[in-house]
């Protein structure tokens, strides 16, 4: 005989209201709503990175600087130090760090954007989303755009791309701050390689932070 509490349906009595029946219904329709919204966010990601590399790309060409690549062997090992550094300075910053401007501004950004975008994301979309912002944005910010007009300006532009607004002014500022780091990768290192790493492999480990920002809250 088929239960339909097996599969966490609901029966319906003549006593339901229309209430309870739109409530019970609502509750059935949310998981596959969240995976749908969860995949345009994915989607919308991919994308925006898709463009970045592809502007990379043409700039890159147009403009004759090739990508560098430093020494690889060595630069991942730096790029995973780097990424480790980054977590732990954004992990304190979140959880430990006394309010001001700076922190309360992250916050918020963290609790009221962050976390709903991004806190369904599954381990392989964490992954592939890091990897392609490390490589897009690093090979644009650092690979292009520093060589033309220096490493601090590179930064403040990094900053202002990651502001979507007045209320994400804080926000811009740290990413600022951690576009400094990046670029003094490249710099140090003398390619994309480190930067690249740092920044794929911070990503990845920010989003699995994000996945539990849900339950912490």
């Amino acid at each position: 005989m088929f239960d339909v509490r097996r599969f966490g349906v609901r029966r319906f009595g003549r006593g339901t209201s229309n209430l309870e029946r739109s409530n019970v219904r609502t509750a059935n329709r949310e998981p596959a709503y969240s995976l749908m919204q969860t995949r345009r966010v994915v989607a919308l990601a991919l994308l925006t990175q898709g463009l970045l590399i592809a502007t990379a790309w043409f700039l890159a060409r147009t403009l004759h600087i090739p990508p560098r690549w430093g020494h690889p062997m060595r630069d991942v090992g730096i790029g995973l130090a780097g990424a480790i550094v980054l977590a732990a300075a954004n992990y304190a910053l979140l959880t430990r760090a006394r309010g001001n401007w700076l922190v309360d501004g992250v916050r918020a950004v963290y609790h009221e954007l962050l976390v709903p975008l991004f806190s369904r994301f599954g381990p392989l979309s964490a992954i592939t989303v890091g990897s392609v912002a490390g490589i897009g944005e690093e090979w644009l910010f650092r690979g292009v755009l520093q060589p033309l007009i220096g490493w601090i300006a590179a930064s403040v532009l990094f900053g202002f791309a990651h502001v979507g607004g007045r209320g994400m002014l804080a926000f811009g500022a740290w990413a600022c701050a951690m576009g400094l780091v990046l670029g003094g990768l490249a710099l140090v290192t003398g390619g994309l390689t480190a930067p690249i790493v740092a920044h794929g492999v911070y990503d990845v480990l920010a989003l699995t932070y994000l996945r539990g920002g849900a339950q912490r809250a």
